[in-house]
């Protein structure tokens, strides 16, 4: 019985009655105002310390979707008879009552009212991805806002090159429509950078933009393959061979180029050499002194030196001047022995191998007597 009457006299402590004539105006997607009636004061049963409201998302109106229902409480100290509820989401329906509270408790809640935030800006796209690169196109693909705030209408997209300085060139925007999920941007320039803008929009207006960066390829090779070749390391090692083989085949060539050009001629120009057309020794003013054992010697087929013609031709220089008459002094007939001599150097054409060269006029000249 005691306790019985102990619960029976606190529940005559706190606040009989809830406030009356509970109203909500949206201020804006985001913000809430609500209104009520003051209770009278003898059915506070106790010092009025305020009144609170306790107000919950029921569902998104975009997604369509519940979530778990989580209760948020404000106070609002005094006599008032509004208060506001910030932090509200976009686009979204609510559910709140309004108590009073005493210094022993709270009173019994208000009837719940619904209402419901108007739309907003969405936030930014889930994502934005850029793929198949080709020479003067880009493929891009997106996903939708995580909270669209809004029925959505479309979607923006703009962007604008970049060069090789990070100067931007002029911005181009295109207007998509809110149920595509992909986009084939064709007319670009080959090679080229290019910077994206992308944003959603609700009748409210733009949200969060996305920004992302992509290039088109240089060439149709790699329009075709996709992928860079030359970053592969088989590829590069094989061209490297290949340019070393290259040079080594050139360095080859060079080499029996020249020898073939230089070395052959001078070896048969020193082989068909004439003995009788080396050049006498004139600097020095001396003749080779005669030998008869020189000139009995019988010549060595292939045996001749460069020092062998010069004596050689000394000596029949010599001859001349001993015997000759004047520069075309000859025996008469009954010597037995006509020939010219000339100062001058002469080359007689060789007949037959090179052992069958004409006497010197010394041993002619032997045989004469």
């Amino acid at each position: 019985d005691y306790n019985l009457g102990f619960v029976a006299s606190l529940s005559h402590t706190v606040p009989m009655v809830a406030p009356g004539n509970v109203q909500v105006h949206t201020v804006n997607s985001t913000l809430a105002k609500v209104h009520w009636d003051p209770i009278p004061l003898k059915t506070v049963r106790g010092h009025l310390q305020g009144y609170r409201i306790y107000y919950w998302k029921v569902q998104s109106l975009s997604k369509r979707r519940r979530r778990h229902v989580e209760k948020k409480i404000l106070t609002f100290s005094g006599n008032k008879t509004h208060g506001m509820l910030p932090g509200l989401e976009p686009y979204s329906s609510y559910k709140l009552n309004v108590r009073v509270v005493n210094g022993k408790g709270e009173g019994p809640a208000s009837p719940d009212r619904l209402f419901k935030t108007p739309e907003g800006v969405p936030s930014s796209p889930s994502f934005l991805k850029i793929t198949n690169p080709t020479l003067d196109s880009l493929t891009l693909e997106w996903g939708p806002p995580t909270h669209p705030n809004g029925v959505l209408i479309a979607y923006t997209l703009k962007f604008q090159p970049i060069n090789s300085t990070h100067e931007l060139g002029p911005l181009v925007e295109i207007r998509i429509p809110a149920n595509e999920t992909s986009l084939i941007l064709s007319h670009l320039n080959y090679s080229t950078r290019y910077k994206f803008y992308f944003y959603a929009q609700t009748s409210v207006g733009s949200g969060s933009q996305i920004t992302e960066e992509a290039v088109t390829i240089m060439d149709e090779a790699m329009a075709s393959r996709q992928v860079d070749i030359a970053t592969q390391g088989w590829f590069i090692g094989l061209m490297c061979a290949v340019a070393l083989l290259i040079l080594i085949l050139l360095i080859v060539c060079f080499i029996r180029r020249n020898k073939g050009g230089k070395y052959p001629v001078k070896e048969k120009e020193d082989a068909h050499a004439d003995p009788e057309i080396q050049p006498m020794k004139e600097d020095d003013g001396t003749f080779g002194e005669y030998s008869d054992a020189e000139d009995h010697k019988p010549l060595k087929k292939g045996s001749r030196t460069p020092s062998d013609r010069t004596v050689k031709k000394e000596d029949s220089d010599d001859s001349l001047v001993d015997y000759g008459e004047g520069v075309n002094g000859q025996f008469n007939e009954d010597g037995s022995f006509i020939g010219q001599y000339s100062g001058k150097k002469e080359k007689e054409p060789a007949e037959g191998n090179e052992s069958s060269e004409a006497p010197s006029p010394v041993n002619a000249m032997n045989s004469f007597v």
